[in-house]
């Protein structure tokens, strides 16, 4: 009998050690997943950045001025990196208007967007979450420290430096990078799995501007 509860003991240890494997690779690519979705989306959204319907319906011929492509180019990283916002032409009539200016942010453990004006900063209308709330999102940053200029003008002196007064084209990469881990009803009981992802965005729309 002795024997048989030996046996018996180490067989419910394992069963519980390989049951807790288990749920943890299960949770580990259930938050896997949370977090690529939300990463997915924030990419699609941010390439849009920059947009413009630049033709003229009646004519097929552009009618955006580089002014206005530079306003709608312009994106906005605050926050210290934990905050994005960027505006495009969402109902394609050359005009930046209200509604048209977009954002993700973290806030309180939660991805946050806002559709309408989104501005960085506390409070602020229009933020909603975005994420699960299954998921506890503890570190969100977007950075576009790579972005490249060129110069392009016409009557620019050619020597490849974006010079006052010129017209220059900039390309962009967005990263980000996001942290989590599964939401937890006690704190103190709080899991150890975490899950980093991190993304590249190229920005399809290459902003161009003048030089002040």
């Amino acid at each position: 009998m002795t024997v048989g509860l030996l046996i018996m003991a180490g067989a419910i240890t394992l069963f519980a050690k390989i049951s807790f494997s288990g749920l943890e690779n299960t949770r580990r690519v259930q938050l896997n997943e949370q977090l690529r979705s939300t990463l997915n989306l924030m990419h699609k959204d941010i390439q849009r950045a920059g947009y413009v319907d630049a033709s003229d319906g009646a004519t097929g011929v552009a009618d955006v001025d580089v002014a206005t492509m530079s306003l709608f180019g312009t994106i906005v990283i605050d926050g210290g990196g934990s905050c994005i916002t960027y505006s495009y032409d969402f109902n394609g009539n050359n005009i930046q208007e209200v509604g048209e200016i977009f954002g993700f942010r973290l806030n309180g453990g939660a991805v946050e967007r806002d559709t309408s004006d989104a501005t960085c900063g506390v409070g602020g209308v229009g933020w909603e979450d975005f994420t699960d709330s299954g998921v506890t999102v503890t570190a969100l940053n977007f950075s576009n420290a790579r972005s490249t200029e060129y110069e392009v003008s016409r009557d620019s002196d050619g020597n490849g430096t974006c010079d006052s007064g010129e017209t220059c084209l900039e390309r962009r990469m967005i990263d980000v990078v996001i942290t989590g881990h599964v939401a937890q009803e006690d704190p103190a009981n709080a899991s150890t799995l975490v899950v980093t992802l991190l993304d590249e965005i190229k920005v399809k729309n290459d902003r161009y501007y003048t030089v002040p």
